[in-house]
């Protein structure tokens, strides 16, 4: 009996309904007692009346488009569900429900003739960083008393990938990680590290790059045109450590280094990025932008390592480094010196810091520059003053 209940729609109130009328003619019969024979038949007679209420085909064609599929925190999306009656025969009403975290989405579908298509929309969480799954979609029918319910999945599960916020930011002056291969352009600073291309000789020029066949062959003083194309590699570490900040601080943590890291793509500079675990963008890990901002907004803190090893193990990972930026929140002052005495020996060194500044965090360190910040704004302004 225990079994046959299982496979049965039923809701919970439908299983309470249906115990009660077994244990009510059981007791009833036992007991020789009339009443609780009259239970147990009304509620046989319940059961009886709500089965038919969910039987029947609950087929539609059901297509979820999310508008947009990644979205910055804070701007809007929806998803767009677009419903078509793809049978031969007119349908009666349908109740179709769209599942979210915590919560459905109920749309009910009127009756639609053969091949008729109707269009919704709704609202999808996007205020916070995340991974939200949509779906899937699904056909549902009830009685009235709601003591039966079968849902029928209609449409897969998407994804929405809500990004961290970010900002621009000026990139810093040229690091040390020369690139004499690398790309040049009209644009490069002028310098002395990777020929560009030939042009005419203008005052202030240099005589020693004049290029005398292709000023014999020409009839005017041409010059050898020399770029600096250094580039400056920027290593951003996240501290993922539970204990290194609250989750406010945390959120404004991961802003940074987004901001950080599609600035960086923005200006076509090499990057990478590391967590308290590993690589997450960068010469083992590498991704197009969506990739690495899919990776940040999906980050927890869930971290192990302390922030010193981390970034030294991300700055022997990744060699070319110029600038390490270390984002954290509570770190104390002995570990930020450590920090900024090991790192700073390999690149310039910078440590961002998203829990208020008290008598524990020095304001400066030496081979370290330190930027509090209690806000994203925050961070970028000091982050230009430092870029001057």
């Amino acid at each position: 009996m225990t079994v046959w209940l299982r496979r049965l729609p039923l809701t919970a109130a439908g299983g309470v309904v249906a115990a009660l009328g077994i244990a009510a003619y059981v007791a009833g019969w036992q007991l020789g007692w009339i009443e609780l024979t009259v239970v147990a038949g009304g509620a046989l007679v319940a059961i009886a009346l709500g089965a038919p209420f969910i039987v029947g085909p609950l087929r539609l064609e059901v297509v979820r488009t999310l508008a947009p599929e990644r979205v910055m925190a804070g701007k809007k999306a929806q998803a767009i569900l677009q419903v078509r009656n793809a049978s031969e025969s007119r349908i009666s009403r349908r109740r179709l429900e769209d599942r979210l975290p915590g919560q459905r989405v109920v749309i009910e579908v009127p009756a639609l003739p053969a091949g008729e298509r109707r269009q919704y929309s709704y609202k999808l969480p996007y205020e916070q960083r995340g991974v939200v799954p949509v779906g899937p979609a699904v056909i549902a029918r009830q009685d009235p008393l709601r003591l039966f319910r079968r849902a029928v999945p209609q449409e897969k599960a998407d994804t929405l990938w809500v990004h961290p916020k970010y900002l621009p930011l000026p990139a810093l002056p040229v690091g040390f990680a020369k690139d004499l291969e690398g790309p040049t352009s009209d644009t490069s600073p002028a310098g002395d590290v990777a020929f560009h291309a030939l042009r005419e000789y203008e005052i202030g020029d240099d005589f020693r790059h004049i290029h005398w066949l292709s000023t014999a062959r020409v009839g005017s003083p041409m010059v050898r045109h020399y770029v600096d194309n250094r580039r400056p590699h920027t290593t951003v570490v996240l501290d993922t450590r539970r204990s290194a900040m609250e989750p406010d601080q945390f959120e404004i943590a991961v802003q940074i280094a987004a901001s950080l890291a599609v600035s960086a793509m923005a200006a076509s500079q090499p990057f990478s990025v590391w967590n308290s675990d590993g690589p997450m963008a960068g010469k083992t890990k590498p991704g197009t932008r969506n990739d690495v901002l899919d990776r940040l907004a999906a980050v927890q803190q869930d971290g192990q390592h302390k922030l010193k090893e981390t970034s030294l193990q991300a700055l022997r990972t990744e060699t070319g480094t110029s600038v390490v930026v270390a984002v954290s929140g509570a770190i104390d002052a002995e570990e930020m010196t450590l920090l900024a005495h090991e790192a700073g020996r390999r690149a310039r060194t910078v440590i961002a810091r998203t829990w208020p500044p008290g008598p524990t965090f020095p304001q400066s360190v030496p081979r370290a520059k330190t930027i509090d910040a209690q806000s994203l704004e925050e961070f970028v302004a000091g982050w230009r003053r430092f870029a001057r």
